[in-house]
């Protein structure tokens, strides 16, 4: 034999086994580059169902395949049973098939409908999300021709059973200094047409509470300044879907006042609220605010007064020797002399002074000062995690001024 046609087939061969690797090797890459398994068709399942060849054929009907469940609670646990008809002339054969993480199907009827019958398919579901929609969603295979797979979805929204407006806190802002202040606050269902506060509890004798129920045109304007404040996130119903925050079913307000009672300088006072729902009967809130009091603070040199949040920032601190820093007080309205009766300092080394201060007129005025000892170890007290301060004064108007203070002691 000539050795031509046995090199050319050898060769030949060698390139179809390249060939063949090649093809492999690139399947394999794809499938790892788009991190997606390859496409399950149906044929390639056997216990799929499948259209006959020749006939006679089944027609699937499904009555819907989509049901709004309206509002749900989160963590709530819901189904919907669909309705599957066989108009055709066999039988029509169901197949249970994927469905989303939070969907389950809890019950195929039948998997074989007689021509004329008709079963039902359920879909459960629990709402784990946060919202402010869900929508699940779960595949059936069948042997009608033109329909071998269909989608059934259930979508609502997701309310809240128990909230307020505004939702951190209810601030009454920078107060008068004879301390009177009033705010609205709201308590709200997204859930129970029947909410109803029952009282609002709280220890501080300077704040006074007023229930009144909404009425449907307030519920509508709270409702609207909910969906305000909501963000915008991915619609999951599509251009036909209802709005992006659920209506409030029921609401209360209560109006919020502040007198003389409550403490000069920055406050937050916990406040609770009991309701009449068995599964949330209460919820907390914070009432917040800043009461200047009889006094103003002005930062005495080498110091930096921040007046919203009543702080005194001493700066850098040298831990090799003492240091002073403090704010100018002027007292308005009271005769007497300005005493501190107690200071309740964290960190407790940190020690307070006040003493009189040169000034014209009858007001009076003080040095109120920050006595940082030497010999201190590296300390950081910023603005994120500042001393505190509780004075006691003398003054009937003002016996507790609450001041923070940030600095940084370096070795």
């Amino acid at each position: 034999m000539r050795p031509g046609p046995v090199i050319v087939a050898v060769l030949s061969l060698i390139l179809s086994v390249m060939g063949v690797t090649w093809l492999a090797q690139s399947i394999v890459e794809s499938t790892i580059v788009s991190g997606q398994p390859p496409v399950t068709k149906i044929e390639d399942q056997p216990d799929f169902p499948r259209p006959s060849e020749t006939g006679p054929h089944p027609k699937v009907v499904f009555e819907e395949i989509e049901y709004d469940f309206g509002t749900k609670s989160r963590y709530s646990i819901g189904s919907h049973k669909f309705v599957v008809k066989n108009i055709g002339e066999a039988d029509l054969k169901l197949k249970a098939g994927e469905t989303t993480c939070q969907c389950t199907i809890g019950e195929l009827g039948q998997s074989v409908v007689a021509p004329g019958e008709s079963t039902t398919i359920e879909l459960s579901w629990t709402i784990k999300q946060a919202g402010p929609g869900f929508q699940h969603s779960a595949k059936i295979y069948t042997n009608s021709p033109g329909n071998t797979m269909q989608v059934l979805i259930v979508k609502g929204f997701i309310g809240v059973d128990l909230a307020v407006w505004p939702p951190d806190r209810w601030s009454l802002g920078s107060m008068k200094v004879d301390g009177e202040a009033k705010i609205d606050g709201f308590v709200y269902s997204q859930i129970s047409e029947n909410l109803e506060v029952t009282k609002v509890e709280c220890d501080h004798p300077g704040l006074k509470f007023e229930i009144k129920p909404l009425s449907e045109e307030q519920l509508t304007m709270l409702a609207a300044r909910l969906m305000n404040d909501a963000a915008e996130p991915p619609d999951p119903h599509g251009k036909n879907a209802p709005p992006e925050t659920p209506d409030v079913k029921a609401g209360t307000q209560i109006i919020v006042s502040a007198n003389s009672q409550i403490p000069a300088g920055q406050f937050s006072i916990p406040v609770t609220i009991h309701t009449n729902l068995e599964e949330t009967p209460t919820l907390s809130i914070a009432v917040s605010g800043v009461r200047p009091g009889p006094f103003q603070l002005f930062p005495l040199p080498g110091t930096i007064y921040r007046h919203g949040g009543m702080m005194i920032d001493a700066g850098a601190i040298s831990a090799s020797k003492e240091h002073t820093a403090g704010v100018l007080v002027i007292c308005r309205g009271f005769n007497e002399e300005l005493k501190l009766k107690e200071v309740i300092a964290e960190p407790s080394w940190l020690k307070v002074e006040l003493e009189p201060a040169p000034g014209d007129g009858d007001v009076r005025r003080y040095r109120l000062l920050l006595k940082f000892p030497a010999g201190l170890p590296a300390v950081f007290r910023t603005i994120a995690n500042p001393a505190t301060l509780q004075l006691r004064t003398n003054h009937p108007d003002a016996e507790i001024l609450n001041l923070k203070a940030a600095f940084v002691v370096e070795g």
